[in-house]
């Protein structure tokens, strides 16, 4: 055998060492990676991983045994996993929230008046805090999938009048949304069939009315209840805006300035997209 056939390239002696550790991974694992939902639901199956490609216009092409398309991302463990635990803080400080005041006595939200003054620096502290989380996972922007790659790209845009402080903060959302996204499917997959449904035209006139309109689209697609009412919080979350004046401006600037055509759905995504069983997406029903 020739030194020439001995030779591996690092990138594939690199997915070779990937699979074998990803395979113990999931050994171990209750939850099962890149799976089918439907499958993953009854058997805990996963599908093997066959090739990762990295085309020169961006994004990571990942193509699974099984599957006609390939995942627009690499799910790698240790990423999902940093994004898993911001999720589950996150929706436990909500459910609590949700349960113990909005579903409970509604005069306990008149306690949040006095201190209103403190929620903008508790908001930053958070996003500041969650940030610190995935700061070293950060990954290239040009190997986000294209739909990231266009929400990064408005979220990067200067803006006239930025003080350094807004500043920091527009770049540290940039990062927690693309980061949280790219790695989590199922809020991705919502996200970008909810922009098919967002009107910018609507949105600049009146912030809360078109992010209320989209929210009440979500929960009609909800299929289950805890995701029904983390919708419904959310909506509570957007009053919010009503206090921080430069995020609500922030926003505007950056959502003006998406093409939506860019964070469409694709046909790769809407084969990932119809297995699953938690939410039925509006291409599903035209």
């Amino acid at each position: 055998m020739s030194n020439e056939e001995d030779k591996t390239s690092p990138q594939q002696a690199f997915l070779e060492n990937w699979q074998k550790m990803n395979m113990i991974i999931q050994a171990m694992r209750e939850t099962p990676v890149l799976s089918d939902v439907k499958k993953a639901e009854e058997k805990q199956d996963v599908f093997p991983l066959t090739k990762v490609e990295f085309p020169e216009e961006g994004g990571i092409l990942t193509y699974m045994e099984g599957q006609k398309y390939p995942y627009r991302g690499f799910p790698y463990f240790e990423f999902v996993e940093t994004m898993d635990k911001i999720k589950k803080i996150v929706k436990g400080m909500a459910s609590g929230f949700y349960h113990n005041i909005y579903k409970g006595n509604k005069v306990k939200l008149l306690t949040f008046l006095p201190i209103a003054w403190a929620i903008k620096r508790l908001f930053y502290a958070g996003v500041y805090t969650f940030y610190r989380l995935i700061e070293r996972f950060k990954i290239k922007p040009i190997r986000y999938c294209q739909a990231m790659r266009e929400v990064h790209r408005a979220f990067s845009i200067e803006r006239k009048n930025e003080s350094p402080k807004t500043k920091e903060l527009r770049l540290m959302l940039r990062d927690l949304i693309c980061m949280v996204l790219e790695f989590d499917n199922a809020y991705r997959f919502r996200f970008q069939d909810l922009m098919e449904e967002f009107n910018k035209e609507n949105f600049r006139k009146s912030q809360i009315k078109e992010l209320n309109r989209l929210i009440d689209i979500a929960i009609s697609r909800e299929k289950t209840q805890e995701l029904k009412d983390m919708w419904t919080l959310m909506k509570m979350g957007l009053l919010y805006l009503k206090i921080d004046k430069e995020l609500e401006k922030m926003l505007v600037d950056i959502f003006s300035q998406i093409d939506l055509e860019r964070v469409k759905l694709t046909i790769e995504d809407k084969s990932y997209c119809r297995p699953r069983q938690d939410y039925s997406f509006g291409f599903m029903q035209k």
